[in-house]
């Protein structure tokens, strides 16, 4: 193959063709590069096939080996169990799959097939349950066994042994012409291989040690490239004037004598970490992290009023028109009595209404606008913008954080808070948020009562269901979660339409129930969570719209099914609804299915912790961080092979080297750092754009 250059569209090497090309672009891959980028998510080991009659129970093993019979069948619980016999002449081996049925279009008797999984024993026979697959197509070549395997991700159109030739083909062609994109004094300091050699080792390793070296490099060129995109980042913030607010007022002093409780320690001290950075005459940029319900939109609250005390204005921005609306009635609650002016202004906001709003934030008579991402669409005018707050910051992309800080249009940009309640980890912070100062809730207010969490089987529900009502017949509310809107063919799910109806029907016929999700009109929306905070819906079904902003302390019992649908933090998220009041709440995860043994794991933890900042480690330990920092809508994932929890130390020495270079070189002109601007131009160019405020 003749060399070809990274930014090459794919479509164009040997064999691919516009149809698999717009196939590979599901997969995220659309250039040269972007295969080369795309890396194997396992490898099998190939070197070491085990005979089924020495497999040992517990073992991670690889089997080759013909298969007897493949077929079909129903659970109790309507779900389908592919079930295939595998024989390699020493034993034969069960395998099982649940809900996989176009597995059997790849398996069928008499195809050969290589399987890896961990041994199990079950009625005496030796089996695996999900086990890794690759069918022997009779291309036995050096490429697809006798080595460690790499095994892609796939999607429709895209077969494994196809893609491994693809990549397999393309390497040599472009390794000659990879341009190195790390210093030469890191290489060698942090000793690292170069970038061609570790693309042929994380696809294509002769042993385990080459292996291990090819993910070292490209884990730390990964969180190398982000933390330098952020320290530019923080130099640019760190260079602009801000509006130095020290003087005097008493709307903050007023708002916290009137509340029915003390500030915690910690609200204390974030706020003044806050108060000092809006008087140091520089750009504040914090973000604030607590546990769900630690006060932070109180906090959030105390430093608007602070902006707005000195002639200023404040925009509080929110991911959802739900959790826009939920600030919106707080902060009226709390401000009201002190005489300012508040508006919510949301995508569904009717256009007059919105003309009006638009016109008085313009005219500087209105104190604080609370909303949604409509605060950042053109049109938008807050002339004395003094701060600005993103709640839930992690559902905004970084480009969408830097425009709130367009919306000032008086030049001078407003300080900038930005609030979490998925707790983020030292390492991960310094990672992604490296442009950002970090305070810290960690504690809960006083007379926080503990939630009790249990998981129960389906068979458990007629009991809990009563127990439920029980709590509804007090007085109580409750909520009953699904992680779908409606019922669709291949997905064996509760939608929340089809139990709102069963429920109406039956366990709840005397109550009055409300149903909540995403494809409500906005309108229907507010009026359905206008009832349940009022009291008149007694039990609330709906999906994960209510994970965040929705506060009804008289909420006590929740019941979530298919908690296996979700992630620790999301079910933290939607268990922080309910506990929010005097009386203890209780939360119940349903699976009505056979779980996988770390997904039942993985649960049970869930149950055992209410600290949000350990259930975002454990989930982020278990799941990689994924697209936290929000930039998927730029065309990639964050993480491609790091983790900064599990890489920890790859972090620290990251964040060393960054220092260094900057400090040195702040905007990266010197000669010897042309390989770094050339990087965020070409294979980092992912990055590139976090590198910048807008």
């Amino acid at each position: 193959m003749a060399t070809i250059a990274w930014d090459s569209p794919v479509q164009f090497l040997k064999g691919v063709g516009p149809v698999r090309a717009r196939a590979l672009t599901r997969l995220g891959i659309d250039s040269v590069g972007d295969l080369l980028r795309h890396y194997p998510r396992t490898y099998l080991d190939r070197t070491n096939v085990t005979p089924i009659r020495k497999a040992v129970t517990g073992a991670e093993v690889t089997i080759s080996g013909q298969v007897l019979t493949a077929g079909e069948r129903r659970t109790r619980q309507r779900r389908t169990l592919q079930t295939v016999t595998v024989d390699d002449g020493t034993g034969v081996l069960f395998c099982q799959w649940f809900g996989q049925s176009y597995l059997l279009k790849q398996i069928r008797s008499g195809t050969k097939v290589l399987l890896s999984g961990r041994i199990q024993i079950h009625a005496g026979r030796k089996q695996f349950v999900h086990p890794d697959f690759e069918v022997l197509d009779g291309d036995e070549s050096r490429l697809h066994t006798g080595r460690l395997v790499p095994v892609y991700p796939l999607t429709s159109g895209i077969g494994q042994h196809w893609l491994r030739r693809l990549v397999h083909e393309t390497l040599p062609a472009i390794l000659p012409d990879v341009r190195e994109t790390l210093p030469a004094d890191i290489l060698r300091d942090r000793g690292l291989c170069g970038l061609d050699q570790a693309l042929s080792d994380i696809h294509f390793p002769d042993g385990a040690a080459e292996l291990d070296r090819a993910r070292k490099r490209l884990i730390y060129e990964e969180i190398f490239f982000i933390q330098l995109a952020m320290g530019l980042r923080r130099r640019d913030r760190d260079i602009q004037t801000g509006r130095r607010l020290d003087a005097p007022g008493d709307l903050t002093k007023r708002l916290v004598s009137t509340l029915p409780f003390e500030l915690t320690s910690a609200q204390r001290s974030v706020l003044k970490e806050i108060l000092r950075d809006m008087r140091s005459g520089q750009v504040m940029h914090r973000l604030l992290q607590g546990d769900v319900g630690c006060g932070k939109t109180l906090v959030s609250l105390i430093a608007a009023l602070f902006v707005i005390e000195q002639g200023h204005q404040a925009i509080l921005m929110a991911p959802t028109e739900v959790l826009a609306r939920q600030h919106g009635e707080t902060a009226a609650r709390f401000c009201d009595p002190l005489g300012l002016a508040i508006a919510t202004l949301t995508g569904s906001t009717p256009s007059r209404e919105k003309r009006q709003i638009l016109d008085t934030v313009h005219a500087g008579e209105i104190d604080l606008l609370i909303g949604t991402h409509a605060l950042v669409q053109d049109g938008v005018s807050v002339p004395r913008l003094g701060l600005a707050v993103v709640d839930e910051q992690h559902r905004f992309g970084v480009q969408q954080r830097g425009k709130v800080a367009l919306t000032a249009r008086d030049g001078t940009p407003p300080h900038l808070l930005v609030m979490s309640a998925t707790p983020i980890p030292r390492s991960l912070a310094l990672t992604l948020y490296g442009d950002l100062d970090l305070s810290i809730i960690d504690e809960l207010p006083v007379g926080r009562l503990p939630i009790k969490t249990d998981l129960i089987s389906e068979a458990d529900l007629p009991d809990r269901h009563e127990t439920i009502r029980r709590e509804l017949r007090a007085g109580r509310q409750a909520y009953v979660i699904y992680p779908v809107i409606e019922e669709t063919e291949g997905q064996d799910l509760k939608s929340a339409k089809a139990e709102f109806k069963r429920l109406s029907e039956g366990p709840y016929a005397d109550f009055r129930i409300g149903l909540l999700h995403g494809k409500l009109r906005p309108a229907e929306k507010r009026g359905v969570m206008a009832a349940f905070t009022a009291g008149d819906i007694d039990l609330l079904v709906a999906t994960t719209v209510v994970e965040v902003g929705v506060d009804v302390p008289n909420a006590t019992m929740m019941l979530i099914h298919h908690p296996e649908r979700f992630g620790l933090a999301q079910l933290h998220q939607l268990r922080g609804r309910i506990g929010r009041g005097e009386h203890p709440s209780h939360c119940l995860l349903v699976s009505g299915r056979w779980l996988p043994p770390e997904t039942f794991d993985r649960l049970r933890l869930f149950c055992s912790l209410t600290d949000g900042f350990k259930l975002a480690e454990e989930d982020l330990r278990r799941r990689g961080p994924g697209d936290i920092l929000g930039v998927r809508q730029h065309g990639a994932p964050v993480f491609l092979l790091a983790n900064p929890l599990r890489d920890a130390r790859i972090v620290e020495a990251c964040a060393a080297d960054v220092r260094r270079i900057l400090a040195d070189d702040p905007v990266l002109q010197k000669t010897r750092h042309r390989v770094l601007r050339d990087g965020l131009e070409g294979p980092q160019a992912r990055y590139a754009g976090l590198a910048v405020t807008g």
